[in-house]
């Protein structure tokens, strides 16, 4: 396990007890501190534990959870960004840095919470009782978040509970992932009892008990213990600590930061922490539309009458975009939109487009996100003028659409800074809850009003409303399981997009080897009168959220494509291996072969 070999034999050398992974400690310095001499007073402890909750600001230049969900249906990664083209064309091998990153940044956190669990006993005189208590507790939910990943992500790991002190015996193999999971279940547990409900003021962003049953009741559905996955949401519901954001596109946004959905995040501020996810996500007016949301993830919300676009008689083929779900455009700037004080639009014609102040309309200006060709000279036609197209935008956003959800449009503004981002990001929010809570009382056949009340409460406010206000909103009403199965896995799509659980669904519901084993589609470059207007097109949807362009028009992700779906990415999706990620092969090396490889030939 070389990674981790060499990240425990630091530890050996020095004792990484600080928020910054460069305060290493000086070996030959005597009056420099060590385990013995170190975790002496409360001070130390919190010292300690803020080094803990570093490991979940993993960002690789870009947060994780967004990064996770570039690996399945929801988009496209361009330019392989954090490797995500490697695994969604079926490319993984047991040396990519994706898997390896994310198995060394886990395993820190692990070490680092074993290695205060193991020494904190020394400061319990010197801390505050309650205090210490609590501490420990925060170390248990951390240390339990980290092994969640990892199980998920790679199923069997090796599993240690104690802060490893010696190389002797540092050889460790796969612990089961049932035995771990029962095992991080527990510590949960231990923790809920201790914390407190939620924190406030410059608290925010602590460990809470509602986080620690929120992860539990996460765990329990992802490894179908559905009656543990209810009563842990059952509770945070009951504890009324946490409700839902009204506005679900501002929840996103600065306006979100410290409201009542938020249960768990990660913060982030300039000279410490940062990420660069406006400018990966952002349109061509201040960013480079790296990472983009496809076809498939548009086509999956469905129409304000509450049915998908292919059950819908009102939908209209030649305007797709309208009448839709609130949550498609809260979520994804689509072409017609003003975002980052333009209008937003890709067509080849469009070579100039308003700039947008305040809602009016002030100015003609150079559309760098018109997919025409570099270089030509256009007249627009409503000013005049003539614009030259630059040389980044021919295939603007490649699928026609960007990700709005978490891009930080005044940054993309310039009201902030685009490549050190201190935009915030949710691991766990209030919504999840009311999902899995309906999800796993679904799947256990306990079907009842309470199911339809959780799924409708997130419903209606998508359209900015509440339950009651049936009128507004297209409420659930049906009790019939396999009806309610095809909801709950819709609505998690749609109301989690872009926050890092999808890949863990797609998993476990076995249906990623169906939307992942397809082409993956972008919008017409030029508008909708082919597909929409002259065809009258619409892809069909199955039961489990697959969406078929059978017999379509498409064309390969270029200019000349101006009237067919746009193919961006051929998806390769193996069931014999993918469902697992591979085991870094440096760790199978450095073990001998105690830790053995998932199956698949990685």
């Amino acid at each position: 396990m070389k990674l981790l070999y060499n990240y425990i034999f630091i530890l050996l050398l020095v004792t990484l007890i600080g928020g910054c992974e460069s305060d290493f400690l000086n070996f030959e310095n005597p009056s420099a501190p060590t385990d013995a001499t170190f975790f002496q007073t409360e001070d130390q402890l919190e010292v300690a534990l803020s080094g803990i909750y570093r490991s979940t600001n993993y960002t690789i230049g870009l947060p994780f959870i967004q990064a996770l969900d570039q690996t399945t249906d929801y988009g496209f990664s361009r330019g392989n960004v954090t490797g995500a083209a490697t695994i969604t064309q079926g490319g993984m091998t047991s040396t990519d840095g994706v898997a390896n990153g994310f198995w060394n940044q886990m395993y820190q956190g692990i070490q680092r919470a074993n290695n205060l669990l193991d020494n904190m006993e020394k400061a319990r005189e010197n801390s505050d009782p309650e205090r210490f208590e609590v501490i420990r507790a925060e170390t248990l939910f951390l240390r339990s978040f980290f092994y969640s990943y990892l199980v998920e992500l790679f199923g069997d790991v090796p599993y240690r509970t104690e802060m490893v002190t010696s190389l002797d015996g540092i050889s460790l193999a796969r612990t089961p992932k049932s035995d771990i999971v029962a095992n991080i279940l527990q510590d949960l547990e231990t923790a809920a009892d201790i914390l407190p409900s939620t924190w406030t003021g410059g608290d925010r962003g602590r460990a809470s008990a509602n986080a620690a049953r929120t992860l539990i009741a996460r765990i329990a559905l992802y490894n179908e213990d559905y009656s543990l996955a209810e009563s842990a949401a059952q509770e945070v519901i009951d504890d009324n600590s946490h409700n839902l954001f009204p506005d679900y596109e501002a929840l996103f946004t600065s306006e979100g930061t410290g409201s009542g959905e938020v249960i768990f995040d990660i913060s982030y501020k300039q000279g410490t922490k940062t990420h660069w996810l406006p400018i990966i996500q952002g349109t061509r007016f201040g960013g480079w539309a790296m990472w983009v949301p496809a076809q498939q993830t548009v086509d999956s919300y469905e129409t304000v009458n509450g049915l998908p676009i292919d059950e819908d008689p009102a939908f209209d083929p030649e305007n797709p975009l309208d009448n839709r779900d609130p949550r498609l455009k809260a979520s994804i700037v689509v072409p017609g939109e003003v975002w980052t004080g333009h209008i937003f639009e890709t067509h080849r014609d469009s070579i100039a487009t308003w700039s947008v102040v305040d809602g009016v309309n002030t100015a003609r200006v150079l559309n760098v996100n018109s997919s025409e060709f570099r270089g030509n000279t256009k007249t627009d036609p409503i000013s005049g003028q003539d614009f030259t197209t630059g040389g980044s935008n021919e295939f603007t956003s490649y699928t026609g659409y960007n990700w709005k959800k978490f891009s930080d449009e005044p940054a993309l503004m310039g009201d902030g800074d685009v490549v050190n981002s201190e935009g915030f990001t949710i691991l766990m929010r209030y919504a999840e809850v009311l999902l899995i809570y309906a999800e796993a009382k679904i799947e256990s056949g306990g079907i009842d009003q309470s199911v339809l009340d959780a799924i409708n409460d997130v419903r209606a406010r998508a359209y900015g409303t509440d339950r009651d206000d049936v009128l507004n909103y297209p409420s659930i009403i049906t009790t019939d399981q396999s009806e309610l199965r095809k909801v709950i896995r819709r609505e998690r799509k749609v109301e989690l997009a872009n926050e890092g659980l999808r890949l863990f669904d797609i998993r476990r519901w076995r249906i990623a080897e169906k939307v992942m084993n397809t082409t993956l589609f972008g919008s017409p470059a030029n508008g909708w009168n082919k597909i929409g207007g002259v065809l009258g097109f619409v892809p069909s949807i199955d039961d489990d959220g697959f969406i078929d362009y059978a017999g379509a028009p498409s064309q390969l992700r270029n200019v000349a494509g101006n009237l067919d779906y746009r193919e961006v990415e051929v998806r390769i999706f193996n069931p014999g291996r993918d469902y697992l990620w591979a085991i870094p092969q440096a760790e199978i090396d450095a073990s001998g072969g105690t830790v053995t490889q998932n199956p698949g030939g990685y």
